[in-house]
């Protein structure tokens, strides 16, 4: 059976071309829910998961919730700068109080939309995964049934682990330019929302 993963996507134009896997990380351009710069060193992980958020995202909420799980299961090598969608300071400080997110995350507001911009983000949830370098290694759109595990895996290739259930030495490399076929959401119009749905 096919697992169905979820986004919303909203129409605002995306002027940037949307960055590739093998890219180099865009800059940050956020702040904090209490007005401070996100400083230029924020991928000093191993793996670095760059999560592009809203509060009023249900598919968000789950993978802020299993991103939670991941980071326990990776520890500390594992960073996380989480973009929320540029809502009221005050309701994403509430939104804060009331759900978890992954220990030790960088929580930013995309107040001018330019986060979004320069990373090409037109959905909720999009993920980006990067490196110790600051390469863009792998690109998610939505969240479902499956996406833990999935996810899971690709921090796993990006540490150099060898994730549960696969031979050692059976990491998979993504060529520049490349990303998985479960990259590849089908789009369909649901009540007037656009919900993307992969394997």
């Amino acid at each position: 059976m096919l697992a169905t993963f979820f986004a919303v996507a909203f129409a605002a134009a995306i002027p940037s071309p949307p960055i590739a896997i093998g890219d180099p990380a865009p800059a940050l351009e956020a702040v904090t829910p209490d007005g401070e710069s996100v400083g230029s060193g924020w991928w000093s992980g191993d793996a670095n998961v760059v999560a592009f958020f809203a509060t009023w995202c249900k598919p968000c909420h789950r993978a802020l919730r299993e991103l939670v799980a991941i980071r326990q299961t990776i520890g500390p090598r594992l960073r996380f700068v989480l973009i929320e969608a540029g809502d009221d300071p005050a309701e994403v400080r509430q939104f804060l109080a009331e759900n978890p997110v992954p220990e030790g995350a960088m929580v930013t507001t995309d107040l001018s939309g330019k986060a979004r911009q320069s990373w090409g983000c037109n959905a909720y949830p999009t993920l980006f995964i990067v490196d110790r370098t600051g390469i863009v290694r792998y690109i998610n759109h939505g969240w479902g049934e499956g996406s833990q595990a999935k996810y899971l895996r690709r921090i796993h290739d990006v540490l150099g682990d060898t994730p549960p259930g696969r031979p050692a030495g059976k990491t998979r490399p993504v060529p520049r330019g490349t990303a998985p076929r479960d990259l590849s959401p089908q789009h369909e119009l649901v009540k007037g929302v656009e919900i993307l749905r992969g394997p």
